[in-house]
């Protein structure tokens, strides 16, 4: 009976494995928190649109003071401030993400070059035993020919 296909590096294999779908959810974590961002962001910019466009029509009317002017420039300066905060995020969770991404991508190829020498290994494994089957074959072949001949021999002198 042929031997059981047994890879050595099983352990490190299944280990590489749980490493990368780690480091899968870790850059799945990132890029959530860079949607979040973008999306606050999106929020933050319609925000000082809505603030842009209702300044620009107390503007049209002239009617306002010299205070809610001061409010207004503050308030426009604190929006200005809130979206530069965000866009440093931005710009921090993307550099992160490729960061986790370029990790990601190498501990995938680790693991891919031992999945392909275990498919290799199995390859090789599979012959072998194909090989051993067939001299098994051949043997018994064989063994049944020499009894053939013998027993015609047999046979042909009585």
């Amino acid at each position: 009976m042929a031997k059981r296909f047994q890879f050595r590096l099983e352990q490190v294999l299944n280990l590489r494995k749980q490493v990368e779908e780690i480091k899968i959810r870790e850059l799945a974590v990132a890029k959530n928190h860079l949607f979040e961002i973008e999306r606050a962001l999106n929020k933050q910019i319609e925000k000082q649109e809505e603030f842009l466009e209702a300044y620009g029509e107390l503007e049209k009317n002239g009617m306002f003071t010299a205070e809610q002017v001061m409010t207004y420039c503050e308030y426009k300066e604190s929006l200005s401030k809130e979206e530069k905060e965000f866009r440093k995020r931005q710009d921090d969770w993307m550099i992160e993400v490729e960061r986790r991404r370029r990790e990601t991508v190498k501990v995938s190829r680790e693991r891919q070059l031992l999945d392909n020498l275990k498919e290799k290994k199995l390859r090789e494994h599979n012959q072998e035993v194909q090989s051993e089957e067939q001299k098994f074959l051949d043997e018994v072949s064989s063994i049944a020919f020499v009894r053939r001949e013998r027993a015609k021999r047999s046979v042909s002198i009585s």
